[in-house]
């Protein structure tokens, strides 16, 4: 399986992870996953491509200091327009909102959270508190940037959750309640893996 060729052709820093993604995907087999940070829909857009469960994208879509600032959203509309009407993937809800606003009024057990917001430590680990309570016992979550910002490296760090991370790419953090999922993903993908 591979993303469609119009996801491939949206620039991001996330390339190069879609193919976990989609495997991830796959193997939990989710109901609801939640991508915090959409910016132009790459990570979004490949987490939706195996079309399992429902991908809620939360981003206000106007940048910020770290992504630039810029508004994303009639572009992410109409990639995700194209998809549906191309090639099926319809599994795609966009929130517009501020990511700690919309965890106050979040119903829902999340399968696969990732995390992809302002890299401030303080921004980051807002997020990661207010998030990891919606997060199934057996989910997983992603963390972006891991390698390229050391302030969400540190989040990750301090996380009390078994741990694993890839170093391409700006580096994406895997973490998890669940030591076996974890220990398939760190020999499947040769990581080392961290304990809680």
């Amino acid at each position: 399986m591979s993303i469609p060729i119009e996801v491939q052709q949206i620039p991001t820093a996330w390339r190069g992870h879609e193919s976990f993604a989609m495997w991830l995907v796959q193997r939990l087999q989710p109901q609801v996953i939640v991508d915090l940070g959409v910016d132009s829909g790459f990570s979004t857009f490949s987490l939706a491509t195996p079309k399992i469960g429902t991908v809620y994208g939360v981003d206000h879509f106007e940048g910020d200091g770290h992504a630039g600032y810029r508004n994303t959203y009639d572009f992410v509309v109409s990639i995700k327009d194209l998809l549906k009407n191309n090639y099926g993937i319809d599994n795609i809800q966009l929130i517009k909102g501020d990511f700690l606003e919309v965890s106050k009024t979040w119903t829902q057990p999340i399968d696969i959270l990732h995390l992809d917001g302002f890299h401030s430590y303080d921004s980051t680990k807002a997020d990661f508190l207010h998030w990891l309570p919606h997060l199934q016992e057996n989910g997983v979550m992603l963390m972006h940037d891991v390698i390229s910002f050391p302030s969400v490296k540190q989040v990750y760090d301090e996380a009390n959750l078994y741990r694993c991370y890839f170093s391409h790419s700006a580096g994406l953090g895997v973490l998890s309640r669940n030591k076996e999922i974890m220990e398939e993903i760190a020999n499947l993908y040769n990581l080392t893996l961290e304990n809680a």
